[in-house]
């Protein structure tokens, strides 16, 4: 690995992820390096928004200002903050690219508006082009000691878990408009996402294929082709076309539904049972144990799955 200049630190503000503060700045003091951390302020879900904006604001405000305070353990280490709002993995593989390496906590907050470092941490250490150094904090004692020992990069481990191998999507909803949506998805490198409801409540998924088939009706209407006017425009019970409440261009009128989901907590075997059982499906969504989506799994994702062979139980 070269020497690296720029070393990137995600942070939420938990013990666990300021414990990667001390190894962070250990290795920038090493390399003479600049030390940035990130924090990533979560997206509120929609039953959250019931606190009002005025809490939510004051709430990430508050979050800010302690982000603000964090500094290296070391006063001669030259640092910086970035702090964006999004979706915490692909936000912090996208900053990844502009530094050398990655120091990440695996724990660090839960709850409604924290980070599960966990899954970000997956995240990052599956789509940043950098190398990447993950840090286990102890439970007992979050903050790591000084140490002479150089921490080792940590390798690509097989996957076990639907958690391990999940893609950390943020949640879109049914009325929001196609083209933004895939904007969205492309720049955060992603073939899909859930589609929920007011209330967080899953609703479907959309997909590659939901996204291919929209643009290939847009290219058709562009080139005059009439065929597709049936397919833009719904009809009403007495068969006239409701052109005036058109809703071709919303996420809703394309995603698939019903989707098949699994659990957070399952093993890559049991995603396995489903894809093998649901042929014409290429993605899951991976939901929390009020059914409330965290992200999807995708198919071709299970060839870096170590699932064990029927002879081994």
């Amino acid at each position: 690995m070269k020497q690296a200049r720029t070393i990137l630190c995600p942070i939420d503000l938990s013990d666990n992820s300021l414990a990667a503060v001390q190894l962070a700045t250990s290795l920038a003091k090493q390399s003479n390096a600049k030390l940035v951390f990130i924090y990533v302020a979560p997206q509120w879900l929609p039953e959250e928004a019931m606190f009002g904006s005025e809490y939510i604001r004051e709430t990430v405000a508050e979050d800010k200002k302690e982000f603000l305070s964090v500094r290296p353990t070391d006063e001669q280490v030259e640092f910086d903050h970035l702090f964006v709002s999004g979706n915490p993995g692909p936000e912090i593989v996208r900053a990844a690219k502009s530094h050398d390496l990655v120091v990440i906590s695996t724990h660090g907050r839960t709850g409604l508006v924290r980070l599960l470092m966990g899954s970000v941490a997956q995240y990052v250490l599956r789509h940043a082009t950098c190398p990447v150094i993950s840090y286990r904090a102890s439970a007992k004692k979050p903050l790591v000691k000084k140490t002479q020992e150089t921490p080792r990069i940590q390798e690509p481990q097989p996957k076990h878990f639907v958690s391990e191998l999940m893609h950390h999507v943020t949640p879109i909803h049914g009325y929001q408009k196609m083209d933004d949506v895939i904007k969205e998805l492309e720049k955060a490198n992603e073939s899909g996402a859930p589609v929920v409801d007011e209330m967080g409540r899953c609703l479907g998924i959309l997909t590659e294929s939901d996204i291919k088939k929209y643009r290939d009706i847009q290219e058709r209407y562009e080139n005059r082709d009439e065929s597709v006017v049936d397919e833009i425009f719904e009809t009403d019970e007495f068969g006239q076309r409701r052109a005036g409440n058109c809703d071709f261009e919303l996420v809703s009128r394309h995603m698939t539904a019903p989707v098949v989901t699994i659990s957070h907590s399952r093993s890559c075997k049991k995603a396995q049972e489903l894809f093998d059982s649901n042929k014409e499906i290429h993605h899951l969504v991976v939901v929390d144990e009020t059914e409330r989506p965290l992200g999807i799994l995708v198919a071709r994702d299970l060839l870096n799955c170590e699932i064990p062979s029927p002879e081994a139980g």
